[in-house]
């Protein structure tokens, strides 16, 4: 089991947001959270982060990138830990060759490799997204958790992300406003709405009617 809550209620800035949540999510598992804006499915995804910080990448919905480093820099700031203090401070001023080659790498998958020491700053939103997406692929942890990690993304690209993260990671909790692609892409899907749970089905056995109720929680 990746994850586990049981009659959870769960609030944001003292406000209850999420009333009586049961939820499994086993681990090898594809999972989408659907739901409108203030539906509940960021407070959910922090949620589950918490429970297993150590062990997952994250893509947070507001990316957490550090604006005035370069692309280069917020990527190989996941791995900080596997490093000694001394490593990671000459890397912030001369940044060792076989580092910059393997980010390289995965920057020119999502078209950015000639961004790789500009400022995040001078990126645009499509661009910053693409890089907290490989910072967390970086991290390369078997778990991912990601807050509409393709929201800024063009569908080509969109696509592309959703069909590396089922190929990179174990288990893969994404939230989503668009129930075209948690269906295609994923193996159950999680419909919000008023802060409670309305659909939890494996996507190959939602009827039409789950489908109506998924597009109108998303509208």
């Amino acid at each position: 089991m990746a994850f586990s809550l049981e009659d959870e209620n769960l609030s944001y800035s003292n406000n209850l947001i999420l009333k009586n949540i049961n939820l499994k999510i086993n681990k090898g598992e594809k999972l989408a959270l659907l739901g409108k804006s203030g539906s509940g499915k960021s407070t959910l995804i922090k949620h589950l982060f918490e429970q297993q910080k150590n062990n997952v990448s994250y893509i947070p919905q507001d990316l957490s990138l550090v604006n005035k480093l370069s692309v280069f820099h917020n990527i190989f700031m996941s791995r900080l830990d596997e490093h000694s203090s001394i490593y990671n401070l000459i890397n912030l001023f001369f940044p060792f060759k076989k580092d910059v080659a393997e980010i390289k790498i995965l920057l020119k998958a999502l078209n950015l490799e000639d961004k790789i020491f500009e400022s995040v700053s001078s990126l645009s939103g499509g661009q910053k997204q693409r890089v907290a997406i490989l910072r967390a692929k970086f991290n390369a942890k078997e778990i991912l958790l990601a807050d509409e990690p393709v929201s800024s993304l063009d569908e080509y690209l969109a696509q592309k992300v959703l069909e590396d993260f089922l190929s990179t990671y174990d288990t893969v909790v994404c939230t989503l406003h668009n129930v075209s692609y948690a269906i295609k892409y994923f193996d159950r899907v999680i419909g919000l709405k008023d802060g409670e749970i309305i659909i939890n089905k494996a996507c190959c056995e939602l009827s039409n009617d789950d489908r109506n109720t998924l597009y109108y929680a998303c509208e």
